[in-house]
C-alpha cells in the first residue's frame, strides 16, 4: 500500500471506528458519508422519523472536530437564518454577522420543510463555498461540509412539496437509513445514555482534526482511475438517461460524482485504484436522488430499480 495512501487510510479508520460507537447497525451509512467528505462533497441523508439521520451528522461533526451548526429548517426559515446578514450603523459603516453556514460541519435539519427561496440561497454555498452578504463575497471555512436531513415519512404522505432537481444535485450523495434490526435496536436502547453523552459534551476527543480532513481530500484526488472504468462509469450514466421514465435526464455532476465517490470508496477501503465495485456500490448514493420518475411510473418502479437495471445491462469490464 502507498504511504500516502496508508496514512490516509489509518486518519479514515478512526473516524470510522469513532461514528460506529454512536451508529449501530448502518455500516454502509457511514462508509457513504466517509467517501463523501473525504470526496469534498456535501450529503444528503434520508430516512423515515427516529431512523438515527440527525444522529449519524452529529457523529460526524465530532468525529472531525472543527466548529459545527445545526438549523432546524421551518417554512419560516429565511435565507438570512442560514447565511448571515448586514448590520448599518449610525455612523454609516457595515458590520456583517454570519449566520451558521460559516461553520465547518452544517447540519440542515428536516430540509423538506424549508421555502423554495431559502433553499435557492444555498446554492451559491454548496457549488462555490462562498456567500454573497449585500455584496460581499466571502469564503467559507475549509473544509466545509452540508449535512441535510430529509424526513421521507410525510412526503410520502403528500404533506410536503418535493425538493427542486436544481437543488438535489448539488449534493454528492443521498444516504437512506432505514430502521435498525431488532438486536442492533436493543443495543441502542442500553446505549442510548452513552450515545446522548458522547455527542453533548464538550469535552469530547474528536478522533481526527480539521487539518487531517483537508490532507485526505487532496489524497483523494490521486486515486487512480482506469480510462476502462471512466468509460463504465459513462456507460452506467448514460443507459439510466436513455430511461424514458424518467422526467429529467441525470446531469454531468452526477457523472462528476459517481467519479469522485469510487476514488474516494477505493481509498476508504485502502486501495489507491478504482475498481468496477467502487463504481457499482457507490452508484446508488451518487445517482439515486437524482433520478426523478414520471408520476405515472412512481407506483410501479423506484430509483434504486433503474439503478439495478443500469448496471445490469453495462458490462463490467475485465
Amino acid at each position: 500500500m502507498d504511504s500516502r495512501i496508508s496514512a490516509i487510510f489509518h486518519v479514515v479508520s478512526r473516524v470510522r471506528e469513532f461514528i460506529s460507537r454512536v451508529i449501530v447497525g448502518n455500516a454502509q451509512a457511514i462508509d457513504i458519508l466517509l467517501s463523501t467528505v473525504i470526496a469534498g462533497g456535501h450529503s444528503l441523508i434520508m430516512g423515515p422519523v427516529g431512523s438515527g439521520k440527525t444522529t449519524l451528522a452529529r457523529a460526524l461533526a465530532k468525529a472531525i472536530g472543527g466548529s459545527f451548526s445545526r438549523v432546524q429548517m421551518s417554512n419560516e426559515t429565511l435565507p438570512s437564518d442560514i447565511l448571515g446578514f448586514v448590520v448599518y450603523t449610525r455612523d454609516g459603516s457595515a458590520k456583517i454577522v454570519k449566520g451558521p453556514i460559516f461553520s465547518n460541519v452544517v447540519l440542515l435539519d428536516d430540509i423538506n420543510n424549508a421555502p423554495p427561496r431559502t433553499l435557492s440561497a444555498l446554492l451559491q454555498a454548496m457549488q462555490e463555498g462562498k456567500v454573497s452578504l449585500d455584496g460581499n463575497v466571502l469564503d467559507l471555512p475549509n473544509p466545509h461540509i452540508i449535512l441535510a436531513t430529509l424526513n421521507t415519512t410525510e412526503p410520502e404522505l403528500g404533506l410536503l412539496p418535493e425538493l427542486s432537481p436544481a437543488f438535489l444535485d448539488r449534493f454528492m450523495s443521498s444516504i437512506n437509513i432505514a430502521y435498525v434490526g431488532r438486536s442492533d435496536e436493543k443495543r441502542v436502547i442500553v446505549s442510548s445514555y452513552r450515545i446522548d453523552d458522547v455527542l453533548s459534551s464538550n469535552t469530547t476527543e474528536s478522533a481526527i482534526t480539521p487539518a487531517d480532513l483537508l490532507n485526505a481530500i487532496k489524497v483523494v484526488r490521486d486515486v487512480y482511475v482506469d480510462d476502462v472504468l471512466i468509460e463504465y462509469l459513462m456507460d452506467i450514466v448514460n443507459e439510466i438517461r436513455k430511461d424514458d421514465r424518467l422526467a429529467v435526464s441525470v446531469s454531468t455532476r452526477a457523472s462528476i460524482s459517481l467519479y469522485r465517490l469510487s476514488q474516494a470508496y477505493a481509498l476508504l477501503n485502502g486501495r489507491n485504484y478504482v475498481i468496477p465495485d467502487d463504481i457499482k456500490i457507490m452508484a446508488y448514493p451518487a445517482l439515486g436522488h437524482r433520478i426523478i420518475i414520471k408520476p405515472e411510473y412512481r407506483d410501479v418502479v423506484k430509483p434504486m430499480d433503474i439503478i439495478n437495471e443500469s448496471l445490469s445491462r453495462v458490462p463490467v469490464p475485465r
